[in-house]
């Protein structure tokens, strides 16, 4: 796989994205951090293959998330679309968070909606997230068999 950048992400249709870790950097004023591998074909994100991509997302200290199953009453009006980041300026979560959350009037926020493999996240943020390409990442699966040498008598 090549590079990963954050455009590939907002327009490429033909590519997957697994989430692999989520942390909250405490220290750091709660930055969202996002850990995801990514590649073309959606069964190597499921299997973890050492091909795809594997890169951090992260949002700054004042983004705000949401977990799908937080949002079903709140069925944006977009088609199922295949794009791993969409990029929302006016959607109901965003309409939502102002009327009811008290979302800081003279910021610019968007609605970052992350579809990753069977998991979708929602990010409310006032500034785009920050993409750092990690490379590549060994799988996690553990082999607990394994067979040096075969002798038949």
């Amino acid at each position: 796989m090549r590079e990963i950048t954050l455009e590939k992400l907002q327009f490429r249709e033909d590519y997957h994205i697994g989430l692999d870790q989520f942390s909250i950097d405490v220290a750091n004023g709660n930055r969202l951090i996002f850990h995801f591998r990514g590649h073309t074909e959606e069964t190597m994100v499921i299997v973890g293959d050492y091909s795809c991509n594997y890169f951090r997302l992260t949002f700054e200290a004042d983004a705000i998330l949401l977990r799908s199953p937080d949002l079903y009453e709140l069925k944006e009006d977009v088609e199922i679309n295949p794009i791993p980041l969409l990029t929302l300026t006016d959607s109901k979560l965003l309409t939502f968070a102002r009327e009811l959350m008290g979302l800081d009037s003279a910021k610019d926020w968007v609605h970052y909606w992350l579809r990753a493999f069977e998991q979708d996240f929602h990010v409310l943020s006032p500034r785009p997230p920050v993409l750092t390409d990690l490379g590549h990442k060994r799988s996690d699966a553990i082999v607990t068999y394994s067979f040096d040498s075969l002798i038949v008598e």
